[in-house]
């Protein structure tokens, strides 16, 4: 059992609280903007522009796993953290990035040949620079999550994802081609880089206590090797699709990955950072850890399983509206992706639990299991164009999703039974929007030449009836549906007050 006091316990729930109001508004704020710049660049720059950037996000990606071994993730997850701990965990990362920086800069040719797209070198090299700069904001990020500052966080990430937003907009508009979204990146690292650290200042240093930087690595490891695996799996179709089919249908491929990812980075945003602290902290408390875990997981699928019936309804006209003419061949892809949103985005809850909990080596198998899958199915499938990849790849992440759920299963005691029915309101919703929205949408389209006016109309009948029913489901107020009333009431009554 844990060894919090009550006064503990309701102080860690109120930082919690505290911090998914605020990751909401930073979400909200972050996520229109995305829709916002994904709209305008889709006009802007081609979906080559697209492919080549993409090449280079996709192995910076990648080595984003490694960026310090784990290190800033053990310094969340410590009890006991000495500041020896936060000293070396500065310089390893600083040395890490500067290191990583240097070694991509200097292979960007290999990687380039790899992906049988030349162009994207130069922009391999100019994104390289990324490691260097979140080398020094590395630790200064977890420890702010350690100590469960929220607001700072969220208005310093927010803010620095705007401001790099726009830049990408100008620079795009203006003819910059790919190097619009680079330079974006960069300025978004340099601000949210210098934000993090007179949030939490840190001494910069390089020098390293080894006895407590091996304590760090000896939970980074694991954790590192997981988080390497699961960027990996989620990026090697595009090497397959790069390498095989060109940068035009990297293009747009990665174009509807992206837009299937939304959900899931807004996940990241609202409650990744905010719950593996508070994870970590309940991790001794298996009952409290499943009952949570339960009801995000129940949180999730009602909001994502029916939003995700509503985009594969309504895939031609979001894409129109969100990317412009001529990306209709990101159209099959995105709804084969679309099925797999919510697996993509609970499988990161699971390993979220699972890796609080001290399990981080299971999430590392699993996520190797995820590459190995979307490796191979993309292998098989590249032959059928874009839309067999994003079969495989949909495939895999329904493993991954079952394979990081096993250990969070056993970490929490949480029957399998129970984990199964917390899906059950948002499979029902699904299946209301694709009962109602679907024969609507097909009508609709043979009379209304308006991509707004289809989703508009759709949206609101399909949802209205979404909202009846899941009214009268809290009235009931059976399972997970009376906790979800009571904290409705909760929020109305703070408003009032």
């Amino acid at each position: 059992m844990t060894s919090e006091t009550p006064a503990e316990s309701h102080d860690v729930a109120r930082k919690t609280r505290s911090g998914l109001s605020w990751n909401v508004l930073g979400a909200v704020g972050t996520n229109v903007t995305r829709v916002a710049v994904i709209a305008i660049l889709g006009r802007a720059l081609d979906s080559t522009d697209f492919g080549v950037v993409a090449a280079a996000v996709s192995v910076t990606t990648i080595l984003h796993g490694i960026r310090d071994i784990g290190v800033g993730t053990a310094i969340v997850q410590r009890k006991e953290l000495l500041p020896g701990h936060v000293s070396s965990g500065v310089a390893f990362s600083i040395v890490l990035g500067v290191a990583l920086s240097m070694l991509l800069f200097l292979t960007a040719p290999l990687v380039g040949d790899l992906f049988s797209i030349p162009q994207s070198v130069d922009v391999i090299r100019g994104i390289s620079l990324l490691f260097a700069i979140r080398g020094f904001s590395t630790i200064p990020r977890m420890l702010a999550q350690r100590a469960m500052r929220f607001r700072a966080s969220t208005i310093a990430e927010t803010a620095a994802f705007m401001v790099g937003s726009a830049v990408s907009i100008v620079l795009a508009l203006g003819g910059a081609g790919p190097w619009a979204l680079v330079a974006g990146y960069l300025v978004e690292e340099v601000l949210a880089t210098l934000m993090f650290m007179k949030i939490e200042a840190v001494p910069l240093t390089l020098r390293i206590d080894r006895i407590r930087l091996r304590e760090l690595l000896g939970f980074g490891s694991r954790q590192t090797a997981g988080q390497v695996m699961g960027s990996l799996g989620n990026n090697v179709d595009n090497f397959v699709v790069a390498h095989w089919l060109g940068a035009t249908q990297l293009g747009f491929y990665t174009r509807a990955y992206d837009l299937i990812r939304l959900p899931s980075i807004a996940f990241g945003t609202i409650v990744g950072t905010v719950l593996f602290p508070a994870f970590a902290r309940i991790k001794d408390d298996r009952a409290r850890l499943a009952d949570h875990y339960r009801r995000v997981a129940f949180a999730n699928a009602l909001v994502l399983l029916p939003a995700s019936a509503g985009l594969i309804v309504l895939a031609p006209e979001a894409i129109r509206v969100l990317m412009g003419e001529g990306w209709e061949a990101a159209i099959l892809p995105f709804r084969v992706l679309a099925i797999a949103m919510l697996a993509r985005t609970s499988q990161r809850l699971s390993a979220l639990v699972a890796t609080a909990a001290g399990r981080a080596g299971a999430i590392a198998i699993a996520y190797t299991l995820y590459s190995a899958a979307v490796l191979v199915g993309a292998l098989a499938t590249v032959q059928f164009g874009i839309p067999g990849v994003a079969i495989s790849t949909a495939i895999g992440m329904f493993v991954c999703f079952v394979a990081c759920s096993v250990p969070a299963l056993q970490v929490t005691g949480l029957p399998l039974t129970a984990f199964a029915m917390a899906h059950v309101p948002g499979i029902v919703l699904a299946g209301v929007v694709l009962v109602v929205g679907w024969p609507l949408a097909v009508v609709l389209r043979t009379h209304l030449d308006l991509a707004v006016g289809v989703i508009s109309i759709v949206a609101l009948l399909a949802g209205g009836i979404c909202l009846g029913v899941l009214t009268a489901w809290v009235r009931l107020g059976r399972g997970d549906m009376a906790w979800l009333g009571t904290e409705l009431a909760r929020l109305r009554k703070r408003r009032r007050a």
